[in-house]
């Protein structure tokens, strides 16, 4: 069993979170200005299913970058610990609203779908969530950014690219160019979207073809994609990689996606190459490219 399957089983042994209510916060244990804060969040209202992931050292008079995160097929908003334990635990407020399809595997876990009508259901919850944050906890609403793995990658670049004026970045993980014709629609105003755009080892998923075609479709567009491909093939490499069964993703994506959103935060470019000293000798494993309108 894998590192993720391990920590999402261990969530996944409370009988109650499948109540949306008692789906609020990664942290209970806040108290003082934080669980007021918390209280403000719970007047909301929100009924849907989700995860909300609060940073360490919680500051409700500061304006925090919010990350939307969609899960991976076949698992559910508890994913959303286990992303942020690798993302980071002070610098984002985050939430993870639930796929609305239940995975054939087991009624406990979930999926977005692929019809043009799961795409706008997905939508829909990304934006009541994100509403229902900034009415009840310190959002910055200029720096709201959408993730996921897999498809929920792919779903997360359609939303972004659809709405470029609502975020201030996407981050995709194995998560191919969406396809619907509508994810375009608008695409001279998505020239201003960043997106990050990460393969590891070619998978069913997201293949060479596929980053390929992505990247002569943004290149097309003027599309602002940063793409970073991840290779495990120095021998006996001990880099630590996370998967939800279906798609492998290699830990140092987190490290560069969490690079690329304090870039944005910041307004600084922040190299996205692997950190040598984490993991020696593959940094040449590594091969980002970026391009965008000029």
């Amino acid at each position: 069993m894998n590192r993720l399957q391990q920590l999402l089983e261990g969530r996944l042994g409370h009988e109650s979170w499948l109540d949306a209510s008692d789906v609020l916060t990664s942290d209970k244990g806040l108290s003082g200005e934080g669980s007021a804060a918390l209280g403000a969040m719970d007047s909301t209202q929100l009924e849907i299913p989700h995860r909300l992931f609060v940073p360490e050292h919680f500051e409700p008079r500061y304006d925090y970058p919010l990350i939307v995160w969609l899960h991976s097929d076949d698992s559910s908003e508890w994913e959303l610990d286990v992303v942020m334990e690798a993302i980071s635990l002070r610098n984002y407020l985050a939430i993870a609203p639930r796929g609305h399809r239940t995975s054939p595997k087991s009624n406990r876990l979930f999926r977005w779908g692929t019809q043009i009508a799961d795409l706008a259901f997905a939508e829909n919850l990304v934006f009541e969530c994100v509403d229902a944050l900034i009415d009840g906890l310190p959002v910055h609403t200029d720096r709201i950014f959408l993730g996921g793995i897999g498809s929920a990658g792919t779903v997360a670049q359609w939303i972004g690219l659809k709405n470029p004026d609502r975020f201030a970045g996407v981050v995709s993980m194995q998560g191919v160019f969406p396809k619907h014709r509508c994810a375009l629609s608008g695409w001279k105003v998505a020239r201003q979207l960043p997106v990050l755009y990460m393969q590891g080892e070619p998978t069913c998923g997201c293949n060479d073809d596929d980053v390929v075609e992505a990247m002569q479709l943004a290149h097309a567009a003027g599309l602002q994609y940063r793409f970073v491909r991840f290779r495990d093939d120095v021998a006996g490499s001990n880099r630590d990689r996370l998967s939800d069964g279906s798609e492998s993703v290699d830990a140092e994506m987190f490290s560069a996606a969490n690079r690329f959103l304090m870039g944005i935060v910041t307004q600084t470019d922040i190299s996205l190459d692997p950190e040598k000293s984490a993991y020696p000798g593959t940094a040449a494993n590594s091969l980002p490219a970026s391009f965008g309108w000029n």
